[in-house]
């Protein structure tokens, strides 16, 4: 989290969660995990308001409540005992209506929070060395929803915030390919959707919104996905309306020399009404006019 900038703030995601959560259960988990994964400062107790949830990650206050209760169920969370005088931290109006949540017994939250505590803490201290990490973590820049308060609700907020998850898997892989200096990230939609638990016109659609948003580039040829650039979420979303579903590639499509030899050869020869008019939608097909 960055508190110089309200946009700033982000939320550590990772492949796994996905499995076993819903969208909105992935943002609240990270959310709450950031401060019940550390013994330092936080002492593995997250303590915040249902309205402090909703401001950080843009759902309504029901949706948060749904997500924790399903999380609680789950094993993902559980809920802790009010601090008391003793620790220095009591405030008996604040106590009563903050949730009190520690980490819960799900194996993969568990694990989710000592690798999230080991990347928080080597971010923080250099001299830590580095240690090999079972969960690779990427960042969602949940700041960025502020800037978009307008589009959350309905099926607008679910779109904007895939949106944001999509984004922040792309960032950290092309940001990765840049360091080991490999080529462009390439994925399936498949993947894609399987990695996400999202249906593949869901993918295809939040592809194209960022795409028309000039947040990614791609080219789409045979079916696979290479990703030419991931630039940062910070932009307003005025409009998601006539979301698409078809993919298409950035790349100017060649015309194959076949073609090029029938244009050539029409042009030359005397052309009757009809063959003219063939040849002018011929052209238009192929982008000559």
């Amino acid at each position: 989290m960055n508190s110089n900038s309200k946009y700033d703030d982000v939320l550590f995601m990772s492949s796994g969660q996905f499995e076993q959560l819903t969208d909105t259960e992935s943002f609240v988990f990270s959310h709450v995990a950031f401060f019940a994964c550390q013994l330092k400062p936080y002492n593995r107790l997250f303590k915040q308001t249902t309205q402090a949830i909703c401001n950080k990650v843009g759902y309504s206050p029901n949706a948060v409540r749904t997500a924790l209760s399903s999380l609680i169920a789950k094993g993902f969370l559980i809920k802790s005992e009010p601090q008391n005088r003793e620790q220095g931290s009591y405030h008996p109006y604040y106590d009563n209506i903050a949730h009190h949540l520690k980490i819960g017994d799900n194996s993969y939250a568990l694990l989710f929070a000592h690798e999230l505590e080991k990347t928080l803490t080597a971010a923080r201290n250099k001299k830590v060395k580095a240690q090999e990490r079972i969960i690779t973590f990427f960042k969602v820049q949940v700041g960025q929803l502020k800037r978009n308060c307008s589009m959350l609700s309905g099926n607008r907020s679910k779109h904007v915030h895939k949106a944001l998850i999509l984004h922040g898997y792309l960032s950290n892989q092309h940001k990765w390919n840049i360091e080991k200096g490999r080529q462009q990230v390439c994925r399936t939609v498949p993947f894609l959707a399987h990695f996400l638990n999202w249906s593949q016109n869901t993918v295809r659609r939040v592809l194209n919104t960022l795409k028309k948003l000039n947040i990614i580039a791609f080219d789409f040829t045979n079916g696979v996905l290479k990703f030419l650039a991931v630039h940062s979420f910070s932009i307003t979303v005025t409009s998601l309306n006539g979301l698409v579903t078809k993919l298409s590639t950035l790349a100017n499509k060649t015309i194959p020399s076949t073609s090029l030899s029938r244009q050539v050869h029409m042009v030359q020869a005397a052309k009757t009404p009809q063959e003219a008019a063939q040849h002018l939608k011929d052209l238009k097909r192929l982008g000559r006019v």
